[in-house]
């Protein structure tokens, strides 16, 4: 657009000046009363010539200081730009439009050649548009300008904010999509059901009147609404909206969108499930079919022995040794598995009752001695006339799965089993000598398949599951399994919390020992 001298004021025939800058006659007070925006009338040089009554606030000036300087001085931050452009405009003769900021506020500006009738560039109009990012103050809002809303918008949660009559004066972007507006700006004046089912719309307006008559912040943790665009499940925080003298007119939320979130969690909650279903399945299989999976084994074991009855030669008795001690290895992890199995699938049931240590101990050394004497190692059992509460098969199966696992990680020295009073428990104790557990570890070893680390110690031969046993057992019994150790040096594995039953008539703790060796102090 040009901008033509003549429609202000009358042009001289006679090829005389067009237009004086300084007469009313080009640009009459009354016209720019009526301009509610910034205008700025400069001549060539870029002195402001007239200007309407917004400048003073746009160029943060007073009125009186503005008509006679030059643009460039008067902008002060930005006179530098305005200044350059006028002198473009009035080389040129052509408009050109720029972006510029000052006092929180973004104007759109338009520099526009002013023409005498010959067409001679006479000097420029700046025309100042400022662009409209807020709503008013009436609706609530800081006049913090662009830079609020610049931060609200970056927020990667809804926010937004009420009337007393829950009516949305206003919401951030992230609020605008989630509840299905193309934009903040076509926030406010909705209401709830504008945006979610009626039901919805309620149990929301009841919330806003909690905060509104208490004062206090309302925290949901799981919300699940049906919005317009499809149901959403959110999390968030309402607060009363508070004026400057901490009267309440309003509500102010911060919500976050959790929807995909909770679907994740419904999905591992679901697989978790059928892993769960799936292994109870499969342990429920095991304990059901422990007869059906013993039978061939147990008939390996006889045709092995067998076999070892009718050959003769050397070499070939020699494997059917071999086969044999496979066969036994075999039977010892089937039976493992079983009674694991069995323990998980929660078929095996405890009959706990009073029962006598000595006799129990007595049993385990003369099975163990043997063993322990091919690996030229000492099991001492220190003997005792306590009784305890508790059930002896399963006891005895945990005692057994400790002893066998203190000799095969013993190569030298002895095992050592006895047991302790403590008030009205007693705790049984299974020593060795022998490689010892780090102690990072003591976690470990009572997971299925676990087994030493160290490849070179013949503990390898062990199937990881015994430890595994002894957990699930003593927590069965109502007892405990405790484990101390020192790399090297030895373990103790320890089961404590066996109720004592008192036996006036047994011997005391310590007084009969089995074993090849002298019953030493623990």
């Amino acid at each position: 657009m040009v901008v033509d001298a003549s429609e202000f004021g009358s042009a001289d025939p006679t090829g005389g000046p067009q237009m004086d800058m300084k007469s009313e006659r080009v640009f009459p007070a009354a016209v720019l009363g009526t301009v509610r925006y910034p205008l700025i009338l400069v001549d060539r040089e870029g002195r402001i010539e007239a200007v309407s009554d917004a400048v003073a606030d746009f160029l943060n000036v007073s009125q009186e200081a503005i008509c006679g300087r030059g643009v460039g001085e008067v902008a002060k931050l930005h006179g530098p730009l305005l200044h350059d452009a006028v002198a473009s405009v009035v080389a040129s003769g052509q408009s050109i439009t720029l972006e510029l900021q000052t006092c929180s506020r973004q104007f759109d500006i338009v520099v526009e050649p002013v023409m005498a009738a010959a067409g001679e560039v006479t000097g420029a109009v700046i025309h100042a548009n400022e662009r409209i990012t807020q709503p008013s103050q009436d609706v609530g809002l800081s006049a913090d300008g662009d830079p609020l809303w610049l931060v609200l918008n970056q927020l990667p949660h809804a926010v937004y904010w009420k009337d007393r009559q829950s009516r949305y004066l206003g919401g951030n972007r992230i609020f605008a999509e989630v509840v299905g507006l193309g934009s903040c700006n076509a926030v406010p004046d909705i209401t709830d059901y504008d945006i979610m089912a009626p039901s919805d719309a309620e149990a929301v307006r009841r919330e806003d009147e909690q905060v509104l008559r208490t004062g206090e912040c309302l925290v949901t943790i799981e919300q699940s609404l049906k919005l317009t665009t499809g149901g959403t499940t959110i999390e968030k925080l309402k607060m009363p909206l508070r004026s400057k003298s901490g009267e309440i007119i309003g509500i102010l939320c911060i919500a976050r969108d959790i929807t995909e979130q909770k679907q994740a969690e419904e999905r591992l909650v679901a697989d978790k499930l059928a892993a769960e279903q799936a292994n109870r399945a499969k342990t429920s299989f095991l304990a059901a079919a422990s007869h059906d999976l013993r039978q061939p084994v147990q008939a390996l074991a006889l045709f092995a022995k067998l076999l070892d009855n009718r050959v003769v030669e050397p070499s070939s008795r020699n494997l059917v040794r071999l086969i044999q001690q496979s066969i036994r290895s075999l039977a010892d992890l089937l039976e493992a598995v079983i009674h694991l199995s069995k323990l998980d699938a929660g078929v095996v049931e405890p009959n706990i009752g009073p029962m006598s240590l000595g006799d129990l101990l007595r049993r385990l050394c003369e099975e163990f001695t043997p063993q322990a004497a091919e690996k030229g190692l000492d099991l001492v059992v220190v003997g005792t006339g306590m009784e305890v509460c508790s059930d002896p098969l399963l006891l005895e199966r945990v005692l057994r799965n400790l002893i066998s696992n203190a000799i095969r990680y013993t190569e030298r020295g002895r095992v050592l089993i006895g047991c302790r009073r403590r008030g009205e428990t007693v705790s049984i104790e299974v020593w060795d000598t022998g490689i010892g557990i780090p102690p990072d570890q003591f976690g470990e070893i009572f997971r299925e398949f676990h087994r030493s680390h160290k490849k070179t110690h013949r503990a390898i031969e062990g199937f990881g599951i015994g430890l595994a046993v002894v957990d699930r057992l003593t927590s069965l019994l109502g007892h405990h399994i405790a484990v101390s150790s020192t790399p090297g040096k030895g373990t103790v594995f320890r089961i404590d919390g066996l109720p004592w039953q008192e036996h006036p008539a047994g011997p005391q703790l310590g007084s009969t020992g089995y074993g090849k060796a002298d019953c030493p102090r623990l």
